[in-house]
C-alpha cells in the first residue's frame, strides 16, 4: 500500500469512527502532530510498529511487503520466534535484516537485536 494511500484510509477511517485525532493518537502511542503528519503524507519513514497499531486500531487490512518464505527464515531465528512467541510481522521483518551481508547465528543473537529494535523504536 502507497503512502499516501494509507494516509488517505487512516483519515478516512478515524473520521467514520468519530475519533479525534487526539484519541487515536492516545491510543496508538503517537503525539497528535504526528498523527496529522501521517494523515497529510507528510510523515517520513513511518515505522512498521506505528503503521501496524494505526491499521489496527482502526481495522485497517495491510499488504504483506515482501513476505519471506518459511524456508528463508534461519532456523536460529525460527528458534527465537518459537520461544518468544513472536508476531509473524515481527518475524518476516528480522529475517529482512542483514548488517555487512550477515544475520545473527543464535537465538539469543536474534534476541538481543530484537529487543534493541524494540528500545530504540518505542516498540
Amino acid at each position: 500500500m502507497e503512502p499516501d494511500e494509507f494516509a488517505q484510509q487512516v483519515r478516512d477511517r478515524r473520521r467514520q469512527e468519530k475519533l479525534s485525532q487526539q484519541a487515536l493518537a492516545k491510543q496508538v502511542g503517537i503525539s497528535r502532530n504526528y498523527l496529522s503528519e501521517i494523515e497529510r503524507g507528510q510523515a517520513t519513514n513511518l515505522s512498521w510498529q506505528v503503521r501496524q497499531r494505526l491499521a489496527s486500531a482502526l481495522g485497517i487490512k495491510l499488504e504483506q511487503e515482501g513476505t519471506i518464505e518459511a524456508a528463508a527464515i534461519p532456523d536460529s531465528l525460527a528458534e527465537f520466534a518459537a520461544t518468544a512467541k513472536l508476531p509473524p510481522d515481527d518475524v518476516q521483518m528480522l529475517a529482512r535484516l542483514k548488517y555487512r551481508g550477515q544475520q545473527p547465528t543464535t537465538a539469543e543473537k536474534w534476541e538481543l537485536l530484537y529487543n534493541v529494535i524494540k528500545m530504540t523504536t518505542g516498540g
